[in-house]
This record gives structure tokens, sequence and C-alpha cells, in this order.
């Protein structure tokens, strides 16, 4: 039997996809909100409450993002991948805890090798990265640092009870997609039995990006930190490269400097860096979590 949530008082959001990057949240999204009984934007990432770009605009911008769901709502959400990206922005379940104590968190987890692959793919993509990637991956903190999954856990543990974290892979995500959507909708408090009619599509993957984003990265950050509905811009890149790939007959991984192969030693050293975090992970998550084969 499903166990509803109880709305927050001014329709705040009650549950929020906290990341993480590259393991999974964009399709996660499409999948919540194709649910009748949940309301989420039309854009994912609102970004409210890490950093100072939309935090400074107040409770009540956000607030109004979700103005319009309806009575039938029982499940209000956002997802924000940067809201696993600690320490690059601090204290963001501090400002969760103060104006939705209540909510429930999903956290999506990647193997966090193929994660940090997949993030530098997309930073290279975006123009944000030059270097090579072990150079970037071993001098830039932020590739770790977000696939270091039990630092981030443990920031959100200190402001909420266990209970109120539902911790799964992009693993479960891509091979038992069903039973995974499935246990999300029951955490949330919606109908589990629901069969949403876009699951069988993975949405947003890096190998559909072009090699080169179209737009700037100094217009893209202007556009993300003052029009936020910009950030639907990144689907409707993808969705068009995909379109124009199946045109042409190409491959949508087709390109240069698309694709990283991580040589073993380099594997191995980057392992050897995220295995005291993954043996925190398993403390935090349980037996179930299989370490991807780092501790």
């Amino acid at each position: 039997m499903t166990t509803s949530i109880a709305p927050v008082a001014g329709r705040l959001p009650n549950f929020l996809v906290i990341g993480a990057m590259k393991a999974g949240t964009t399709s996660l999204y499409h999948y919540l909100r194709a649910h009748p009984q949940v309301f989420m934007p039309p854009y994912k990432a609102p970004e409210f409450f890490a950093g100072e770009a939309h935090w400074r605009r107040g409770i009540e911008w956000y607030r109004q993002l979700f103005a319009s769901a309806g009575p039938d709502a029982v499940a209000i959400g956002e997802a924000s991948n940067v809201y696993t990206k600690y320490p690059q922005y601090r204290g963001v379940p501090e400002r969760i805890a103060t104006y939705i104590p209540d909510a429930r968190l999903v956290y999506v987890l990647r193997d966090p090798v193929e994660r940090i692959r997949s993030h530098y793919e997309t930073r290279v993509v975006e123009g944000a990265e030059k270097a090579p990637f072990e150079e970037a991956v071993l001098t830039n903190p932020i590739y770790l640092d977000c696939s270091r999954y039990a630092m981030q856990l443990e920031q959100y543990l200190a402001r909420f009870p266990r209970e109120q974290l539902l911790v799964i892979t992009s693993e479960q995500l891509r091979g038992a997609r069903h039973a995974t959507i499935r246990n999300v909708y029951e955490f949330i408090g919606v109908d589990p039995q629901f069969i949403p009619p876009n699951l069988h599509r993975d949405f947003y993957q890096t190998k559909d990006k072009p090699s080169r984003s179209l737009i700037p990265l100094s217009l893209r950050k202007w556009l993300k930190n003052h029009v936020p509905a910009s950030k639907r811009a990144k689907e409707l890149e993808s969705n068009l490269l995909r379109a124009f790939n199946r045109l042409q007959r190409r491959p949508p991984d087709g390109g240069p400097g698309r694709s990283v192969t991580i040589p073993d030693e380099l594997r191995g050293r980057l392992n050897g860096l995220l295995a005291d975090d993954v043996r925190r992970l398993h403390a935090l998550v349980g037996p179930e979590l299989d370490g991807w084969g780092i501790a």
C-alpha cells in the first residue's frame, strides 16, 4: 500500500533528486514527471539551494516554480545534481533543511570512475575543459569530489535522517528499470504500479552531444544564471543532434575527441583514490551496493 507524503505548506517541493551528475538524473526526471501524481517544473534543475545565482532571488521565487502543481499532485519535486557537488557548493543540505526539512531525497549513483569519464567528456563538449584526461582528473578536484558519494551523503546525513534518503544506482536504472522506478515512486509516496510511457527511453546521454556545444560557454553561463528555463536547451541540442545523425545515418558518438579510453594504470590509480569513500559508502548504504569492484 502506498504511503503518501503530505505536501509541504505553500506547495514547496516534498522531494528532491540531488544527483549525481552524469548518473542518469535526466532520465529519472522524465520518468518521474510522467507520473500523474507527480509535479516537476518543465525544466529539470532550478539549482535554487546551491550557490548564489538563484538563492538570492528568495524562497518566493522558488515557490513560484511549483505554482502550477494541481490538487492531484501528491509529490512535488525537482532534480538538481549540483546539490551533491560539495565542496564546490557548500551549505546545500542546511539550506534545504531550513525550508523543506521533511523532503525525501533521491541520490542516483554510478560507477564512480565511469562517472568521472562522462563528466570530463561533457566539460570538453561544453568548452569548459581543455586539459588531457589524466591531467584534468588528477588536478581538478571536481571530478573526484563528485564521485565521492559517501562524502556527499555525509553532508546530508548531518541534517536529515537516513530514512529520508533513497540511494539507487544508474546500473539499476538501466538493468532493472521498472523495478527501480517503482521503488522511487513508492519512496516519494505515489502509485508505484504506474508505468510511465517513456520508460523505454534514455534521455540526454553524452554520446548524443556534438563534439562541441553549439552555444558559447560564456552565453550558456549567463543564461543559466539569469534565465533558468534556458537549461532545457541542453536537451533540445541533444535531441536535434540525434535527429540529424539519424538523417545522415551517422553514429551519434562520431566525431573527434568524443570518447575517452581510461588506461588500466590510471583506472587503478583512480580506484585507489576512491577506495576509502566506497568503503564508507558500503557502511551507509548496505551490502546491496556492489562497490563497482573498487572496495
